[in-house]
């Protein structure tokens, strides 16, 4: 996917805003997290739990209805164990352990991304409540382990003796792929000097043949 067009226009923007910000809007940090649901593709969505989403984001104001916004996030996503070792061995974990195997092993994928983008605000610079949109570029450092045992007890009617075979599992990989988050979000007044901020972003990662993705719901503070 090309970016060439996004990112000559996401220049232009940070270059007024770091021109022209402070006689607009002054700019401010905002801190928030919450909750994460795999969307795609399918191995993501049946076999990965809901995440977590932790965000902290820099807002920089070219006018009063447009922010440029360069932010961090980090979404831990830990697996479904009973479900892969039903589906693909057809038995739950109980129905394992009678059969004598024992799988004791975590998964997991942790995505950590840096990213840089545009806010529109919808509503009026006077507001007390404020609505905006927002679409991001975003680089992820995409980090996937699984580490455990997987043992097995057979009984041979030969010798009379009981046999086990055991198998360590300890994989890691890590992979930096590019992509984008959409969304929207509100923003409210908490005090004289801090803010209540609510965001969804619906975030694609460009992997290879195939996208993958998440829903991000978090709420925050800014300063």
């Amino acid at each position: 996917m090309k970016y060439s067009k996004f990112l000559v226009v996401l220049l232009v923007l940070i270059f007024v805003a770091g021109n022209a910000f402070g006689q607009m809007r002054q700019p401010q940090k905002e801190l928030f997290g919450g909750v994460a649901f795999p969307m795609a593709p399918d191995f993501f969505k049946d076999y990965y739990k809901m995440g977590y989403s932790i965000h902290g984001q820099y807002v920089m104001f070219p006018s009063p209805s447009m922010g440029v916004v360069f932010g961090v996030a980090y979404e831990p996503f830990s697996v479904d164990k009973d479900k892969i070792l039903e589906d693909f061995t057809g038995y739950t974990q109980d129905e394992l352990e009678e059969m004598g195997v024992d799988a004791d092993f975590e998964a997991g994928l942790s995505i950590l991304e840096i990213g840089a983008g545009i806010r529109p605000y919808l509503s009026a610079p006077e507001s007390t409540t404020q609505l905006f949109l927002l679409g991001m570029a975003t680089y992820n450092i995409m980090r996937s382990t699984a580490e455990g045992t997987v043992e097995a007890t057979e009984y041979d009617p030969w010798s009379g003796q009981y046999y086990t075979y055991s198998e360590e599992i300890d994989e890691s990989d890590t992979e930096n792929k590019f992509g984008l988050a959409v969304g929207a979000g509100i923003e409210v007044p908490a005090g004289d000097t801090m803010n209540l901020i609510f965001q969804g972003l619906y975030r694609f990662i460009f992997i290879e043949d195939e996208t993958a993705s998440f829903v991000g719901i978090t709420a925050g503070l800014v300063f």
